[in-house]
């Protein structure tokens, strides 16, 4: 007996020990990379007080409108700078440009056969949209801005119809996704968002009743992770790439017009979107008037820098209209001004060297010469021109954002801001990878844990990938509310 309490004590105490390492500190990936990061807070700080905005594109796996209220929560609750109920609805935009307009056809994609969209009322329903949250935070001085894109909406047709629906008949029905699959509402920036039934209700009905064939833990892995999460990465790295290129583009477009000071002066108390005049901020070249940190959570990272890609005149050999090619040059504008006034962006989780996986980059010149030396036949003519690799687009913006602080401190080198990733992992995240350097920018790797490890052998899968944003650590980093000077390992 005496043997039994002293075992059911020693796990107690080892399952109380896991539990509070949960929390441990932030471990650096390079000792010393925290002590000279900047923070959230300081762009708050800043002495002409401009507003600052926080770009949030949410990963994988996303059902509805609302993943930013994970850090819009935690920086009231976790970080007490702010009460929730201080956050300010500030409207919603959709993109309505170029294939976004209203009753326009649908883009003519097809999934073996069948087309993707199959009326103008579907491709409505699957505009994506950016949600403005406004909000002045406890010790700071200018307005935080929280603009929300919501890229997910693009993808549920594929994902509900082809994959979902198929699915019930192989693993087993899902009965979340599919009710999700299925229903209609009216998006509302305090609710789930805009959902269009892709599965017609009476076939979900007929889909949930099917007797599952997979076991239950693999059939919920496969449901949630592959089925609903993956799926995202494979279509945003195919033909979709482009449509959500754009419709990002978009929504940022309208982010760096959204003036927070006439939102904030609307009295209706639904908010407001007032319009700032940024084309005219770009060609004065002399002034911060705002600023932008990115905050992207897993496949965001990716889209967030694809916008960076250049728009062409002419598509599949046609020339596009005037209006349309303002348009692409308009938006090309409002990238440059988004990224010469963005010197820092926090990655939540990342599949970066996977995606570049499929993007590969030609090898220098030299590689031919090398593998000549070696007796190999010399590299074959690639022919495809595939989209610009990632280490390009980084480092297209640090020229835009090192040209733009050149003008802003001409003669103050050690004034000028340099630009900053901070990627975050948890190790026990299984679609998380580590980032090393991108080109001429400098990554800061950092990990921490998201959840209560056991025994060294489980941690919550969907926590440690979905719970950054909630994490104290991350948090206190991110506001500049803790320096740690070296390793905590």
């Amino acid at each position: 007996m005496q043997t039994r309490k002293w075992t059911i004590s020693f796990v107690i105490l080892a399952a109380t020990g896991w539990a509070a390492l949960a929390r441990a500190k932030v471990v650096e990936d390079t000792s010393g990379s925290l002590r000279n990061l900047r923070s959230i807070a300081d762009a708050l700080d800043s002495a002409d007080r401009h507003p600052v905005h926080v770009l949030y594109v949410h990963g994988i796996d996303q059902v509805g409108a609302g993943d930013s209220g994970k850090l819009r929560n935690s920086i009231c609750t976790e970080l007490k700078l702010c009460d929730v109920t201080d956050w300010k609805s500030a409207g919603i935009e959709f993109a309505d440009k170029g294939e976004f307009s209203s009753d326009v056809e649908p883009p003519t994609l097809a999934y073996l056969g069948s087309p993707v969209w199959n009326s103008p009322e579907e491709w409505h329903a699957a505009a994506p949209f950016v949600v403005h949250w406004v909000i002045h935070l406890k010790g700071h001085s200018a307005v935080l801005v929280m603009d929300e894109i919501n890229w997910w909406p693009l993808v549920l047709a594929l994902k509900c119809r082809r994959v979902i629906a198929a699915e019930a008949h192989l693993s087993g029905p899902d009965q979340h996704l599919l009710q999700v699959c299925s229903e209609q509402s009216v998006q509302d920036p305090g609710g789930s968002g805009r959902f269009y039934p892709w599965i017609p209700a009476d076939q979900a009905a007929k889909l949930a009743k099917i007797r599952p064939r997979g076991v239950l833990v693999n059939r919920e892995l496969k449901a949630g992770l592959v089925d609903w999460g993956l799926s995202d990465v494979l279509m945003a790295v195919g033909p979709l790439g482009g449509i959500l290129r754009d419709g990002v583009r978009q929504l940022m477009a309208k982010s760096a017009a959204f003036d927070p000071h006439a939102a904030e002066a609307d009295s209706s108390g639904n908010g407001g979107i007032g319009k700032y005049d940024w084309k005219s901020q770009l060609s004065r070249d002399n002034a911060l008037d705002q600023e932008f940190i990115g905050v992207t959570h897993s496949l965001g990272s990716y889209l967030l820098f694809n916008t960076l890609n250049p728009e062409f005149d002419s598509v599949a050999g046609q020339n596009l209209s005037a209006s349309e090619a303002a348009r692409k040059t308009a938006e090309e504008n409002a990238m440059r001004y988004i990224f010469e006034r963005t010197s820092l962006v926090y990655f939540f989780a990342n599949q970066l060297e996977m995606l570049e996986i499929t993007n590969l980059e030609s090898a220098p010149d030299s590689s031919t010469t090398a593998m000549t030396s070696r007796g190999l036949s010399p590299t074959p003519f690639v022919p495809t021109s595939p989209a610009a690799n990632f280490r390009t687009l980084v480092n297209r913006w640090k020229d835009y954002q090192t040209s733009f602080q050149g003008v802003l401190h001409p003669s103050d080198d050690a004034s000028r801001e340099k630009v900053q990733v901070v990627a975050w992992s948890d190790p026990s995240d299984v679609i998380t990878y580590r980032v090393p350097k991108i080109g001429d920018v400098e990554v800061v790797n950092l990990y921490v844990k998201n959840a209560t490890r056991w025994f060294g052998i489980f941690e919550s899968p969907t926590k440690a990938h979905g719970d950054y944003a909630k994490n104290v650590d991350v948090l206190r980093v991110m506001f500049g509310e803790t320096k740690i000077q070296g390793s905590a390992h």
